[in-house]
């Protein structure tokens, strides 16, 4: 992505809420000058005047309480329980896998400080006051590995939404996160669950009320309780509240799912649930239907508001999203599309003991698989590669753990990293030349292991067709992705 040219005086309290702070990224300001890598020169900060009355924007002192107590805040969360604090995908291949915190500040006020950005993107308002962490990529960027990571790609025209009309956070992201969940589970058909009937009826059918029957003074009529399948479930009642509290703010993200909306309406027959028994929606047992169980969670994080809100006179929210966690689902959905067998983290079974009694630990590689009865590892990684001094330290010792312990069982025939990387630094540091392709080879157990770096390339954002250039950029990938696999052999 290009240097960022900004007006060269701005408030923070404009700056840290309008999306200029972005994903795996060093922040420093000195007196009042903020730098950045991505900036075309230092923004200067603007500050109250003498005599000038103390608002909002202005009042250095609660903005540089409001970060720390963000920082503190947030990644005390997020420790505790990273779960409930980001969204998921609820997908057994798809968790969270960074110890990153949102941000980390350090410095003596709101002119003088360090801030770093992780591989969390989202936002938090308290009060007056709003950061938000936006993807370096770009929104366009965060849409495609959403919707092709789900096998939806054709929801082009959503790059047209207004994402910051609602709010100046990303609500928005939820709202097509669970369109496209919505989609993906209704290709299984409506769900349908066992419900008690209680009515009066001219046959008997299931427990008959004898009591009533004696009682009764309308002749040829039962009072039954039975049970019988219905598609009117809680459930269905959840999602169509769901649907409601998004498609009027994001209503082009809703325009695809509007004929099954409608569905779900017809089938729900009218039935009216309130808000406690739409957070009470048990999950489906039928393992069929378990894309309806990702909705049903989801959806409750719409109706309370839990992570996320749509209501933007809320004086506190919060919404996380770990970006580098969706990045290597989508490298493993792509691998698989294109003929890749990965195993599946659960099938790996490496592991090392850590000197606690009781306690071992699982090498977990993201990329694990076999070819021509050789088998191959990468490692996904999300952050920015350090081009001058290439992969960090602990990545590479890491490498070398899941080689030496993988190969006691196989023979790893080749092994790197996977790296995304703007279409402007792929110019600046001429990828062309490798083909965004680094080659080494690792020497261990007696062994020389080729070793690689790849970079997949992702398109400037503002562009319009973003979609058919990045699907483009990920043809190149894999060809070259294979092409190692069978120079290897």
């Amino acid at each position: 992505m290009p240097n960022i040219s900004l007006d060269n005086k701005k408030w923070l309290f404009d700056l840290i809420k309008d999306g200029t702070l972005v994903d795996n990224q060093s922040y420093s300001c000195n007196d009042g000058l903020l730098n950045n890598i991505r900036f075309h020169e230092p923004v200067s900060l603007n500050t109250k005047s003498k005599g000038q009355r103390k608002i909002s924007e202005n009042d250095e002192d609660e903005i540089w309480k409001f970060l720390n107590k963000v920082a503190k805040e947030v990644n005390s969360q997020l420790n505790q329980n990273a779960s409930d604090a980001i969204i998921l995908f609820n997908d057994h291949e798809y968790e969270h896998n960074t110890e990153d915190k949102f941000i980390n500040i350090t410095g003596i006020d709101a002119r003088n400080f360090e801030l770093q950005t992780g591989n969390l993107i989202g936002f938090v308002k308290k009060g007056d006051y709003s950061l938000k962490i936006s993807s370096r990529f770009g929104d366009n960027f965060l849409k495609y590995i959403i919707s092709d990571a789900d096998g939806f790609l054709e929801i082009k025209n959503a790059g047209g939404e207004d994402n910051s009309k609602s709010s100046d956070g990303y609500e928005w992201l939820l709202a097509y996160l669970w369109n496209i969940k919505l989609k993906k589970a209704y290709r299984l058909g409506l769900p349908k669950a066992y419900i008690t009937k209680t009515e009066r009826i001219p046959r008997a059918r299931g427990n008959i009320d004898t009591v009533d029957y004696f009682q009764s003074k309308i002749p040829g009529k039962y009072l039954c309780s039975y049970r019988e399948h219905s598609y009117s479930t809680p459930a269905l009642s959840l999602f169509i509240e769901a649907y409601k509290l998004i498609k009027d703010p994001y209503s082009s993200f809703c325009q695809n799912t509007r004929s099954i909306y409608s569905t779900l309406v017809m089938a729900n027959e009218g039935k009216k649930r309130t808000r406690k028994d739409f957070l009470e929606t048990k999950n489906f047992t039928n393992p069929f239907y378990s894309d309806y169980n990702t909705l049903i969670d989801m959806s409750k994080k719409i109706i309370t508001q839990n992570g996320t809100s749509f209501d933007t006179a809320k004086e506190s929210s919060a919404f996380f999203f770990d970006i580098s966690m969706l990045f290597e689902y989508f490298i493993r959905k792509l691998l698989k599309r294109y003929g890749i067998s990965l195993l599946s983290k659960s099938q790996q079974n490496c592991q090392i003991p850590t000197g606690a009694a009781g306690y071992i630990r699982k090498l977990e590689p993201d990329i694990y698989f076999e070819h021509n009865n050789y088998h191959y590892l990468f490692d996904v990684k999300y952050k920015r590669f350090d081009f001058i001094y290439g992969v960090s330290r602990e990545d590479l010792f890491q490498l070398h753990t899941y080689i030496g312990q993988y190969g006691n069982i196989s023979r790893i025939k080749g092994c790197g990293f996977i790296y995304p990387i703007s279409e402007n630094n792929w110019n600046k540091y001429k990828l062309d030349e490798c083909n965004g392709l680094i080659r080494n080879v690792i020497e261990q157990q007696g062994r020389s292991i080729p070793f690689y770096v790849l970079f997949i390339k992702i398109p400037e954002n503002s562009l319009a067709d973003f979609n058919s250039h990045m699907l483009e950029e990920c043809k190149k990938f894999m060809e070259k992705f294979n092409g190692i696999i069978d120079s290897t052999l």
